[in-house]
């Protein structure tokens, strides 16, 4: 068996731009982390514990719940931490390698939304999550498949609302995905929908928490002109690399998708091939702008 630890990346609701007052946080929402045998997983929770409690030994000690403390991806890659505290990127790359070594690999999946406010847009925050989690299951059930094995998906605990809103959705897509006539027999592989579990608990959650984070940081580094993120691909693709499933993306609705390790490529988030986006080197953002009339605070990137 295969398990799967998630964290959602980006952010659930509207985005028009960086310059925008109010909708101004990530034009990507989704899913990351990593998957590998079930068998060794214990191993790889122990690894992240460890190297945890040594890189924050004093944070830790002075904690009340010493045992619960967990470092936000958040905070762990921000630009001045990443700067300031280079042993971060070693240990981090530390930690993928024994990922690796343990037969795992990196997951990603993200819809880039449309550039606008719910008015505008008309895709809600539920809509947007329910989407992308119905394609990062279909994806992880498919790599799962290439494998033979069956999966178990594991992902943060959220608010229990929103929690009930999301398993009984993915019940009813799993369940219908396998329906013999569609000819979806990798849906068999996973055994439950996603469970939630509190991250405090769960060296495995924390870890996908890391990975989901840098991922963040990517995507956004490929998708807003000027980005201060560019250090996110120079000091980790090296270590990142080849180790993305087949199945990883970044859905795009008018640019070209970006897959697997296409994310830590410059000028990855470019128009389709043939395209007329393409074909007339149209500024990134055009359309986003167009589509909103010129209004929102979208702003049309120089060429």
């Amino acid at each position: 068996m295969l398990i799967a630890y998630l964290d959602e990346f980006g952010h659930v609701g509207p985005y028009v731009s960086p310059q925008h007052k109010k909708y101004n946080d990530h034009p990507v929402f989704g899913y990351a982390g990593f998957v590998l045998p079930a068998s060794n997983a214990r191993q790889m929770g122990a690894s992240f514990k460890r190297a945890k409690t040594e890189l924050f030994k004093t944070e830790i000690a002075a904690s009340k719940n010493p045992h619960q403390w967990e470092r936000k991806g958040s905070e762990y890659f921000t630009t001045g931490s990443i700067t300031k505290r280079p042993e971060q990127v070693r240990v981090f790359k530390a930690l993928l390698k024994t990922l690796y070594e343990l037969d795992g690999q990196l997951f990603y999946y993200g819809d880039e939304k449309l550039r606008g406010t719910l008015k505008q847009t008309g895709v809600d925050s539920s809509e947007i999550t329910q989407r992308a989690m119905r394609e990062t299951v279909n994806r992880l059930c498919t790599h799962a498949d290439k494998r033979s094995r069956d999966l178990l998906i594991l992902t943060d605990s959220i608010t229990d609302k929103t929690r009930q809103e999301v398993v009984a959705g993915m019940y009813a897509h799993i369940f219908n995905r396998s329906k013999r006539e569609l000819g979806r027999p990798e849906m068999l592989r996973v055994v439950e929908a996603p469970l939630h579990i509190e991250s405090k608990l769960n060296s495995g959650i924390q870890f996908a928490d890391w990975i989901c984070a840098l991922t963040a940081r990517l995507a956004y580094w490929q998708l807003v002109p000027d980005s201060d993120f560019t250090w996110a691909s120079e000091k980790f693709s090296d270590t990142l690399r080849g180790h993305f499933t087949y199945e990883s993306k970044i859905h795009r609705p008018s640019g070209r998708d970006i897959n697997t390790s296409e994310l830590l490529d410059e000028g990855a988030a470019r128009y389709k091939p043939g395209t007329l986006g393409d074909i007339a080197k149209i500024p990134s953002g055009f359309y986003d702008a167009l589509r909103q009339g010129g209004t929102g605070g979208s702003q049309v990137a120089d060429p």
